[in-house]
This record gives C-alpha cells, sequence and structure tokens, in this order.
C-alpha cells in the first residue's frame, strides 16, 4: 500500500527567500516604458512604486537539475493588476512546448517534458487598480512528485492613482 499526505495552509507572513531543490523558480517584476516601437524594461525593487497605467512585464526563471514530465508553474497575480492577454494557449519557445492558461488569479504553465536547464518565461500585466497588493510565491512542482515543489519569494506591490 502507498499513501501520500499534503497539507496546504498560508500565513500572514509572505516568503522571504526562494526555495528549492530539484527545481528551482525566482520572479522578477518590470516597468515597461514604450516610446513608439521600443520599450525598455526598468527592475522594480523592493518599496517600487507603481502607477495606474503602467504597463508591467513578469519574468519567472525555472532551473530544472534533471529532466522532469508533467510539471506545473503557477503565478499568482496581485489583485489590482490585469493581464494583458487574456487567451490561454499553447506556446513553443526555448526548446520547449507548453500550456499557458489565464486565471483571474494568476497565470498557469503546464509542462509534459521538461528537460535540464534553466528557461525564463514572460508575460504582461497592466496596473488597474490603487492600493497596496501583496503577492504570494509563484509555485512550480512535478505533477506525481509533488514533494519536489520550489517556490519564489513573495513580494508587495505598491500602486499610487493617477
Amino acid at each position: 500500500m502507498l499513501a501520500t499526505a499534503t497539507w496546504h495552509f498560508s500565513t500572514e507572513r509572505l516568503p522571504q527567500q526562494e526555495r528549492g531543490d530539484l527545481l528551482a523558480v525566482s520572479r522578477r517584476y518590470f516597468r515597461r516604458d514604450s516610446q513608439g516601437r521600443e520599450a525598455t524594461l526598468k527592475p522594480l525593487g523592493p518599496g517600487a512604486q507603481l502607477s495606474v497605467g503602467d504597463e508591467v512585464e513578469v519574468q519567472l526563471s525555472l532551473r530544472a537539475k534533471h529532466p522532469l514530465e508533467y510539471v506545473h508553474l503557477r503565478d499568482p497575480r496581485a489583485a489590482g493588476l490585469e493581464p494583458v492577454s487574456s487567451v490561454s494557449q499553447h506556446r513553443w519557445d526555448l526548446g520547449l512546448c507548453w500550456y499557458e492558461e489565464i486565471r483571474d488569479s494568476g497565470t498557469n504553465f503546464f509542462f509534459e517534458a521538461l528537460p535540464q536547464g534553466e528557461y525564463t518565461f514572460k508575460y504582461r500585466l497592466r496596473v488597474a487598480t490603487a492600493g497596496t497588493f501583496r503577492v504570494g510565491p509563484a509555485t512550480v512542482q512535478p505533477l506525481y512528485a509533488p514533494e519536489h515543489a520550489a517556490y519564489s519569494s513573495g513580494v508587495v506591490l505598491g500602486v499610487a492613482a493617477r
């Protein structure tokens, strides 16, 4: 007989550091300033302030020490941000194929096969509401081996009204 137990819980405190061994995930936010066809990315550090209407690029860096199958990467979204694209679809890039699912609560990436290596996934958000928003950590785990889950640090985003 084989049994597995999983315990899900939440706390008021966001994780301050990334955690993972077989898998690792980190998340970075950038303010995207467009000038015609050109766009520049400005990293958002701790305490950075956004404004309603700003465009934000999220970059998720994923590292796999070994090839894996059926992997789920979940990135929760701050309540005051909305996705620029709301279309869920299959994507091909970086020598990978994955399904990117856009939901109200965040963005999910599903990989049937994830080779060993480091990958960066990007998507854009638009700031819709002013306030202070806590964003939980991005998490990654093999669906059939949840004990190898990894997560990024959490973040607090401040948004000022225009």
